[in-house]
C-alpha cells in the first residue's frame, strides 16, 4: 500500500500550525482565524492571507 497521503497531510497541518503560531498569532488576524484560512485555502494561500493583516501594535 502506497502512504505517501500520510506524509502529506501531515505535511499540511504542521504548516498550518506554523503559519498560524509565528505569523498569524502576532497579526489582528490571530491564531483562529490563520488555522481556519489555512485549512480551508491550504497552507501556501493562508500564508499571504496571515501576511496581509495588519501586526498588532505593541505597547
Amino acid at each position: 500500500m502506497d502512504y505517501t497521503w500520510i506524509g502529506i497531510f501531515v505535511v499540511y497541518i504542521v504548516l498550518t500550525h506554523l503559519i498560524a503560531k509565528y505569523i498569524g498569532a502576532k497579526r489582528k488576524i490571530g491564531y483562529g482565524k490563520s488555522v481556519f484560512w489555512s485549512l480551508v485555502l491550504t497552507p501556501i494561500l493562508g500564508l499571504p492571507i496571515a501576511l496581509m493583516s495588519k501586526p498588532i501594535d505593541a505597547p
